[in-house]
């Protein structure tokens, strides 16, 4: 339907419309017709990755400096990170790197939680409230609250001059907006998370926390990590065509991880419930095994996550377990191997805490490509009436 045939809709019915409510409408349709902007959107976000991911790492020192300046200006023992979302999820994706090579606890607390309930003053620590938009009412809320409470508050986004900057004194740049739109966050979370990677290491050896030759292996790899995003896209493309008529019919999907593979396994549910539009659990690896785990029926797909090697041999168990349940068990590992068409491999040999930012691909890819193939539109006018009313943005 073409925007002239949507205005003789309405014009030759009874019913009152408002001008928002048609143009609402047009640009919900509009997302709907052939050309499937949204989902080629998605996909090339994940196309620029690489490059973002490589510009931001040859300007590291410029981009983490003033992080890594602020929190060697005091001694500090903590971290809380507040976020919602996708921002939420990169905390996730970033939190044992930070501990590991930054020699820090750090805290994952969400945005509204800490903004009505869990608000106190932080001895020790810095707070960062992160926003990829720089709109989240939540967040910003979050960032009052944390101030008043008398604590080291910084604000960090993707994007320049945005709300946020007017409720907190330090707001610093990801440096991963990139080129147009990131839709659904596909290149922010990868590229986000290797901020906070590039930010604990850089910090973590000029504090001491980390040893030189640590950091120069880690630096190499994240070289590495990036040079072979394209490759892994593409093997990632070949799972997803190995497999995507199963894919298309599945009514609901479980995502399983644990520790670092935690922050992708979360990503990953919220990627194919907002696109795709099925309901996405998400849980720890232990923790599945105790209820959700019989809830498994035929059409549901369990998508486990074996990044490090910590937990490898527990993560192969219950992988073999599950398929006394359900044939549709994706395993997503560095581990090679394996020839089942389920089975996606990322076999980049680093250490594990670096791997989050490859870990997110399938998913992102996944949904973007469902999206595609059966004509699913993630944008509709009542998801925008909806994000209007319960205004989780501000203007």
């Amino acid at each position: 339907m073409v925007y002239n045939e949507i205005v003789n809709v309405y014009i030759n019915t009874d019913t009152h419309y408002s001008s928002e409510n048609l143009l609402v409408t047009m640009f919900a349709l509009e997302n709907l017709k052939e050309d499937k902007r949204m989902k080629k959107w998605m996909y090339d976000c994940v196309l620029e990755t690489p490059g973002t991911a490589e510009a931001m790492f040859k300007n590291k020192d410029a981009l983490v400096g003033k992080l890594v300046d602020l929190f060697l200006a005091k001694d500090y023992k903590k971290i809380v990170m507040v976020a919602s979302g996708s921002s939420y999820n990169i905390a996730n994706c970033s939190k044992y790197a930070i501990q590991n090579y930054l020699g820090v606890k750090v805290d994952l607390i969400n945005s509204v939680t800490y903004a009505k309930y869990d608000y106190k003053f932080h001895e020790n620590a810095l707070v960062i409230c992160m926003s990829q938009s720089g709109k989240s009412t939540n967040t910003i809320e979050a960032v009052v609250k944390a101030k008043e409470c008398g604590n080291d508050v910084v604000a960090i986004s993707m994007v320049p001059d945005s709300p946020i900057t007017r409720y907190c004194d330090t707001v610093l740049e990801y440096g991963s907006y990139g080129p147009g739109d990131d839709v659904f966050v596909c290149r922010g979370v990868p590229t986000s998370t290797l901020y906070f990677i590039l930010f604990a290491l850089e910090a973590g050896v000029k504090k001491g926390a980390y040893p030189k030759d640590s950091y120069k292996k880690r630096m190499k790899e994240i070289e590495m990590i990036i040079h072979e995003m394209p490759r892994i896209r593409e093997a990632i493309d070949q799972w997803y065509n190995a497999n995507k008529e199963e894919l298309w019919s599945m009514k609901r999907a479980m995502t399983v991880g644990i520790g670092p593979s935690f922050g992708p396994a979360i990503e990953g549910a919220l990627k194919m419930e907002e696109t795709i539009g099925i309901p996405s659990n998400v849980y720890e690896t232990e923790e599945f095994l105790h209820g959700p785990v019989y809830e498994i029926k035929k059409d549901n797909a369990v998508f486990l996550l074996d990044m490090d090697d910590t937990m490898h041999d527990r993560v192969m168990m219950i992988y073999e377990g599950l398929h006394q349940l359900t044939d549709r068990v994706y395993l997503i590992t560095r581990h090679p191997g394996n020839s089942d068409k389920r089975v996606m491999t990322i076999d980049v040999d680093a250490c594990s805490l670096l791997l989050p930012m490859l870990f997110v691909m399938p998913f992102q890819i996944l949904s973007s490509r469902i999206c595609d193939d059966c004509r699913i539109n993630a944008i509709t006018v009542y998801n925008y009436r909806f994000s209007q009313a319960i205004k989780t943005k501000a203007n």
